[in-house]
């Protein structure tokens, strides 16, 4: 009887202690998980494709990950949209138009006076593809690019329950992708049952061969402990003069949830 007082009593103590210290010291939280839903829209001139220009727009959705490391930052992140590319020429030259996006790099953490505001600066892999399927890909074009990319970011913690953050990131190398006709490539025709390689088939360059650039913004709003409302404005420009003119700036509006544990 006696140990099981004594162990009772431990028991308590031990509760008493986790939330006399969970009362005077805040949960630090690591991780962060998004998810976010919006609309897209943008231009579109690519000469290989068609002498018109396009506009284009779509449904967004995005998702990614965080982790906290000593103040530095992990991450992984991804956004699809789904839309249409359209021009005032002609109604009938209505294609599918997809925008994919992954970046998964490594932020580390600059000291500053101000301890709301962060500052990061560090790396990251990116892979973006813009694709066009016209009349159930009877035209085909892309351009794509896995890169790797000089990345910083800035938070501003304004109240406890209002943020600020941005980041850019610029493509400096990477592994250029676009086929030469539209649709006609026979690398194209020969891999229609795996379209997997065309993924992968360019060739190593620099900014000497294209520019690029990618901003976001985001507010974030908390509405309980872990959880975010957020909003984000993102643009993204690429660029591309050698076979033809290719022009690709495009912005996003999303809004969504985040929750950190």
């Amino acid at each position: 009887m006696k140990k099981f007082t004594l162990t009772i009593t431990l028991l308590l103590l031990s509760l008493f202690t986790l939330t006399a210290q969970g009362v005077g010291k805040k949960t630090i939280r690591k991780n962060n998980i998004n998810l976010g839903f919006g609309l897209g829209c943008g231009y579109l001139k690519d000469q290989n494709y068609s002498p018109l220009s396009y506009s284009s727009g779509g449904v967004v959705v995005n998702a990614g990950y965080r982790r906290n490391i000593n103040g530095n930052l992990l991450f992984l992140t991804s956004d699809i949209q789904f839309g249409e590319l359209n021009t005032a020429v002609s109604e009938y030259n209505t294609s599918d138009h997809y925008n994919v996006n992954l970046e998964l790099g490594f932020l580390g953490n600059i000291p500053v006076n101000a301890s709301e505001i962060k500052f990061r600066l560090g790396g990251q892999y990116h892979a973006y593809f813009d694709i066009v399927l016209y009349d159930s890909e009877s035209a085909i074009t892309f351009y794509g690019l896995h890169s790797l990319d000089l990345t910083g970011s800035i938070s501003w913690d304004i109240s406890s329950k209002h943020a600020l953050s941005s980041t850019i990131s610029l493509p400096v190398f990477g592994l250029l992708i676009r086929p030469p006709w539209t649709g006609w490539d026979m690398y194209i025709l020969e891999h229609e049952e795996n379209r997997f390689p065309l993924f992968f088939r360019g060739k190593w360059t620099s900014l000497n061969d294209f520019f690029a650039v990618n901003l976001n913004i985001q507010y974030h709003f908390s509405i309980g402990p872990g959880w975010d409302l957020t909003t984000e404005y993102l643009f993204r420009y690429y660029r591309r003069d050698e076979l033809n003119t290719a022009i690709f700036p495009s912005n996003q509006f999303t809004i969504g949830t985040s929750f950190s544990f």
